[in-house]
């Protein structure tokens, strides 16, 4: 007679359900994440403490600067200047202009207009 296989269980293993996966993705914030920056946040700022402010500007932030800024403005220069050439008569038309509007009488329109509206509202 053949011998009979033992029959299997109909309960499976609790394997990771779904549900479990979904509750990761929905997590609310990365707490992780967080602390990872605040701990780099906190020890740059306690090496910045310990070198000194002086030192970090002076190695640092001035070099950086030069490398950075020095280039980049003298790139920018010759173009700032040449719109500073062309904006010269629209400028003068706006400082004309603010120069009328800034009278004794204008000044005290306003100031009638701003008390009706003011007394409006009251």
């Amino acid at each position: 007679m053949p011998t009979r296989k033992a029959a299997k269980s109909q309960s499976k293993p609790l394997a990771r359900s779904t549900a479990v996966r979904r509750r990761k993705v929905a997590a609310p914030f990365p707490w992780r994440v967080l602390f990872v920056v605040a701990g780099v946040a906190g020890l740059a700022a306690l090496g910045a403490a310990a070198m000194g402010s002086r030192r970090i500007r002076e190695e640092y932030v001035k070099p950086m600067g030069k490398a950075a800024l020095v280039p980049l403005a003298a790139a920018v220069a010759p173009q700032a200047d040449r719109v500073w050439e062309e904006t010269r008569p629209w400028r003068n038309q706006m400082a004309r202009a603010f120069a009328s509007i800034n009278t004794g009488e204008v000044r005290d329109q306003v100031a009638s207009q701003l008390s009706r509206w003011i007394d409006r509202l009251r």
